[in-house]
């Protein structure tokens, strides 16, 4: 179902057939109506954001535990509608957001299907690169202008395109008809040009020289259309009269936009429309699962005969009115079909306990590249620092050397950033968990730059915490910050790798795409990393709890490091066996639907 692109106009368009051999036409949305969706959405999301946070500003002053917990809830809040936004509309509103919807946008897959979730997912995570540099956004805005899809970065990651929606609207019944004659028109548009040019200049023309142009339009037509002369005393001009009565209102109604054969076929039409489109707009709200097993069969019937009106309605001329319904319900029965075949059939449960550990087992070499340049920069860090207060001064800043310098030696127990209350872990915990997801995104994402990105933050975390434990070692209380992160560290480290070596694969497709193209590769790779992403966003939010509640607790270090190294050895477990007695087959490691 490979777009193929159709003939050239105005705006960029695309045809895609679908596995019924059925031509979809969709006109590509520009860079203009993109932006303006995209400011009606951001305008919604920073009108949003204000009244959350004035409505948890105000639920905060109730008292301290209030003030906790709305902080608490206004950080997850800030969080999902910076990244859930345009990731759930989109795929929960059949590719539309609001500002979308009010622009008369669609995003669907390349190949016509419906938008699904991990498509959504994909494009949205990688908006971050197409907003670069800064939120200029011009990196998306330059590939769109470039691709013939008008794809931006994240669309071809996701193998999507945003299309112009004219809506759902009702299925004509009728076709109004013109004036004149019913039937097909005998001429074709360039042969009743030249009728139509000799009866308008014939009445200038002198007797002879308009019964010798008449004899040679007359010999013109003659092989389309039997023009012999009812008797032997009609003469060639009054043939020719006689033709072009009959056809002017035939080919006026094609000037109008109106084909009398596409009228008369909406009439005949007009039960059979009436059954699809009902089941259609049941099919979308309660899904193909709804239907009996009659309407089911019904639908397939219509369906089918849904496709052949589209394709007579083109091979008639029909009028646009007429011709885009009948392609918008045939698409939205194309994109019910498939959105119900499409859906994974993996249980959340099952993803958990042999999905996830099997994709990290399957890619562990880009997993083990990734902690190689995070932990390598790391230990350097670490072994540079050491002995040297200035040079880690300089590379954490004065906020961490005073926090190190305060911390009471020779107490392995004191707490690593001070008192933590019960009120506060909430909000810290929430804190911890939203940002590590939000770089385990950014890590991911940066892939897509053939994987600079990924490195550049792989990179930088580990001279930042590798400058940390140097700090503290300076100080000669590297095991306060030990124990403070032994508990959740496994967890935490850990999905940042497995993120990079996603972020790397993801990269792997522009570097060595194989005998694919570098579209296809990015497609195709990009739905199978979103799996470790799902894991990781899963592991850290495991992570977060520990550390928000557990790490910062007044529970001896030696509790600690013992959580820790009971963590690491159920990880090790769990990622080199689980799964492993599974019948399901090695391939199967996809995300569960939502």
């Amino acid at each position: 179902m490979d777009p193929t692109p159709a003939k050239k106009s105005f705006h960029r368009r695309v045809a895609v057939d679908t596995p019924e051999h059925v031509r979809l036409d969709y006109v590509l949305a520009d860079v203009g109506s993109r932006a303006a969706a995209l400011a009606i959405d951001l305008a919604v999301l920073i009108v949003g954001m204000l009244l959350l946070g004035l409505a948890f500003f105000y639920i905060g002053r109730l008292g301290s535990f209030f003030g906790s917990l709305s902080g608490t809830l206004l950080i997850f809040a800030l969080f999902f509608v910076q990244w859930g936004y345009f990731l759930l509309f989109e795929a929960l509103g059949g590719g539309r957001t609001p500002g979308k919807r009010a622009i008369g946008l669609r995003v669907v897959h390349v190949g016509g299907e419906p938008l699904s979730f991990q498509g959504s997912v994909l494009r949205n995570l990688i908006r971050i690169v197409d907003l670069q540099p800064g939120i200029s956004g011009v990196a998306g805005a330059v590939c769109i202008l470039a691709n013939k899809r008008a794809q931006r970065l994240g669309d071809m990651v996701a193998g999507t395109m945003v299309v112009r929606d004219a809506g759902g609207g009702e299925l004509l019944a009728t076709d109004a008809l013109p004036a004149g004659r019913v039937g097909r028109p005998l001429l074709t548009v360039e042969q009743f040009e030249l009728l139509a040019g000799y009866m308008a200049r014939r009445e200038g023309l002198d007797p002879w020289v308009r019964h010798r142009v008449a004899e040679s339009v007359l010999t013109a037509l003659g092989p389309a259309v039997d023009l012999s002369p009812v008797d032997t005393r009609t003469t060639p001009e009054g043939v020719l009269s006689r033709l072009h009565e009959e056809e002017a209102p035939r080919h006026a109604a094609r000037r109008g936009g109106a084909s009398l054969q596409a009228a008369t076929m909406a009439r005949e039409q007009r039960e059979e429309w009436a059954a699809y489109s009902e089941l259609v707009k049941k099919g979308r709200k309660r899904g193909l699962k709804s239907f009996t097993e009659g309407e089911t069969r019904r639908f397939g019937q219509l369906y089918r005969g849904m496709a052949a009106d589209l394709e007579r309605a083109r091979t008639y001329g029909a009028s646009p009115g007429l011709l885009g319904t009948v392609q918008r319900w045939a698409g939205a029965g194309h994109n019910l079909l498939y959105r119900a075949r499409g859906r994974a059939a993996v249980s959340l449960g099952h993803w958990v306990w042999a999905g996830f550990p099997r994709s990290v087992r399957r890619f562990h070499r880009p997993i083990l590249l990734a902690a190689l340049l995070f932990f390598g920069p790391m230990v350097a860090t670490y072994t540079a620092v050491d002995g040297q207060p200035q040079l880690a001064r300089s590379l954490m800043g004065p906020g961490m050397l005073t926090r190190a310098e305060n911390t009471v030696k020779d107490d392995i127990d004191a707490p690593y950033i001070g008192e933590i209350g019960p009120a506060a872990m909430p909000l810290f915990s929430s804190s911890v968990i939203t940002n590590n997801i939000q770089v385990t995104f950014l890590t991911f994402a940066g892939g897509f730059l053939a994987g600079a990105g990924t490195l550049f933050i792989l990179v930088l975390n580990g001279v930042v915490i590798g400058a940390a434990l140097g700090a503290y070692a300076n100080e000669e209380v590297l095991g306060v910050i030990l124990a403070f992160v032994f508990s959740h560290g496994f967890i935490e480290l850990g999905a940042i790798c497995i993120a990079g070596g996603a972020g790397f694969g993801l990269g792997s497709a522009l570097l060595m795409p194989g005998r694919r193209t570098r579209a296809e590769a990015l497609r195709e790779r990009g739905r199978t990393f979103v799996s470790l992403l799902a894991g990781t966003s899963l592991m850290l939010v495991i992570a977060g709890v520990v550390e928000g509640f557990y790490s910062p607790s007044t529970l001896p270090a030696v509790a600690k490091f013992t959580f820790g190294g009971a963590t690491a050895l159920l990880m090790l477990l769990y990622f080199g066996f689980a799964g492993r007695k599974s019948g399901t087959p090695a391939s199967a490691t996809a995300a569960p639907a939502p």
